[in-house]
């Protein structure tokens, strides 16, 4: 059985991949899915459990669909080579952040 955390930041991952895919910062994702910059850092960071409207809200500004969105979350918990894989293609974090890891 998923567990709650596993299930949030799987949907995390795929925020942030997706994210790097279209070469969006934070801020300008989270402006045109219209979230505060650190909810969506603590969405992608797997803290925080986004809402529906939000999941919503993401895959509209990242050009996708929520089902889109939660099969490539459903991706990362079945598979962890395709975890471990998407989690080494994001880019460096900023120097000084603390590195989420799973």
């Amino acid at each position: 059985m998923v567990s709650l955390p596993d299930w949030d930041f799987a949907v995390g991952l795929a925020v942030a991949t997706l994210r790097s895919k279209t070469s969006q910062t934070q801020e300008q994702l989270a402006h045109a899915a219209g979230i505060h910059r650190n909810y969506l850092a603590d969405v992608e960071g797997g803290k925080k459990s986004p809402t529906m409207g939000v999941v919503f809200a993401l895959s509209l500004a990242l050009q996708t669909t929520p089902d889109k969105l939660a099969r490539q979350a459903l991706g990362y918990l079945n598979d962890p080579d395709k975890r471990v894989a998407a989690l080494a293609a994001l880019p460096p974090r900023r120097p000084g952040r603390p590195k989420v890891s799973r």
